[in-house]
């Protein structure tokens, strides 16, 4: 077998458009658990793949890590975040090949958050996963210990889990990992969380990637990451809420605002900046709301033009309109509306329950 300078394996639990570059691999975490997706699988050989409800894309490094024997580098990937070069566009073989010259790491560059990464972690998840984790780490690798308190203390936090690295310390970072996982696997119950939450041990590895880094003194290559589409769930999201208000009914409005609230409910993240990437599933939600009130309100009763329906039922559209009202009512305020934003605005039939949400979202303009 043909020894491969670089794989880079893209992991992923839905169809993407995976780059064209054979130095790209997809790879399917979950396999055993879902359909074929015609990419291939965490599920053959040595593999924990009906753990991927609780490890999220580790099952794939696990599998890569333990399977795969024929690259001198090994990195892992999302189906849409990316390493990018200096220049912005998507890395290659050689600009990987290039970095390893003088680095021995790829890392995602880390965020800097206003507090330290233990009270981020508390504030997002349970603290007491990632302080049982500390516990197995100063039983089973005390060395590297003083490295897992430096980690909790700092403000810099590392996301995602993306790395690229030779294929002896991708191996060995893994085995490293697992072996502090197989400790504490039993005193953790992933089924008390929702299904964001529920994939606790990617969410706690993706700190330790940089404990292990550092306690190894390797000289790392912090790389712009590029996010390339919407969170599939997201996506999905999107398009039931679009189907239900389609119907143009005060009952399509409630289902789809009791859709909302209970995805929401299981998965907070999909509002999350990195989710809803131009801030559209926000603002439907906003939409939802203003829709509610204008078919309960004694106006639309009295005139069924007093309500956004009578622009159009296709809540992407109505997204937009909601976005040029904003707008428009920024322009009046600073009076550089333009005459086509004056007609436009008086043409919409402005409801009082839409300027009165605008206002909640933007307390100093005016919207009288």
């Amino acid at each position: 077998m043909n020894q491969k300078p670089i794989n880079i394996f893209v992991m992923t639990h839905c169809p993407f458009p995976c780059p064209q570059d054979p130095v790209y691999i997809p790879v399917q975490v979950g396999h055993a658990l879902h359909d074929d997706l015609g990419y291939t699988g965490d599920d053959s050989g040595d593999n924990i793949s009906v753990k991927n409800p609780y490890y999220s894309e580790l099952t794939g490094l696990y599998w890569s890590a333990r399977n795969v024997h024929d690259a001198d580098y090994m990195g892992l990937c999302h189906y849409r975040r990316f390493f990018l070069s200096e220049n912005g566009s998507l890395m290659t073989q050689q600009d990987f090949l290039d970095i390893f010259k003088t680095h021995d790491i790829i890392l995602q560059k880390a965020t800097r958050y206003p507090t330290s990464y233990q009270k981020v972690y508390e504030e997002a998840h349970n603290l007491r996963d990632l302080l049982l984790t500390g516990e197995a780490i100063q039983r089973l690798f005390p060395d590297y210990y003083p490295y897992f308190e430096e980690a909790l203390a700092s403000d810099l936090v590392y996301c995602g889990n993306l790395f690229v690295t030779d294929s002896a310390r991708y191996k060995a970072y893994t085995d490293w990992l697992f072996t502090i996982f197989d400790d504490i696997e039993d005193q953790i119950d992933p089924e008390m969380y929702d299904d964001y939450h529920k994939r606790v041990f990617g969410f706690l590895s993706e700190q330790l990637l940089s404990v292990w880094v550092k306690k190894n003194g390797l000289s790392i290559y912090e790389a712009n990451v590029g996010i390339t589409q919407v969170k599939s769930e997201t996506e999905a999201l999107k398009s039931v809420l679009k189907g239900l208000v389609s119907t143009g009914t005060l009952e399509g409005v409630r289902q789809a605002l009791e859709q909302f609230r209970s995805a929401l409910r299981s998965r907070p993240d999909l509002l999350l900046p990195a989710s809803d990437l131009d801030g559209e599933l926000a603002d439907m939600f906003r939409v939802l709301h203003v829709l509610e009130l204008e078919l309960e309100s004694d106006a639309y009763k009295s005139n069924p033009k007093n309500c956004m329906f009578f622009v159009t039922t296709d809540l992407s559209l109505l997204v937009k309109h909601f976005r040029l009202i904003t707008s428009i009512l920024f322009h009046i305020e600073g009076n550089t509306a333009s005459p086509e934003e004056l007609a436009y605005y008086r043409d919409a039939n402005v409801s009082e329950s839409l300027l009165l949400t605008i206002a909640g979202i933007y307390p100093k303009l005016r919207t009288k």
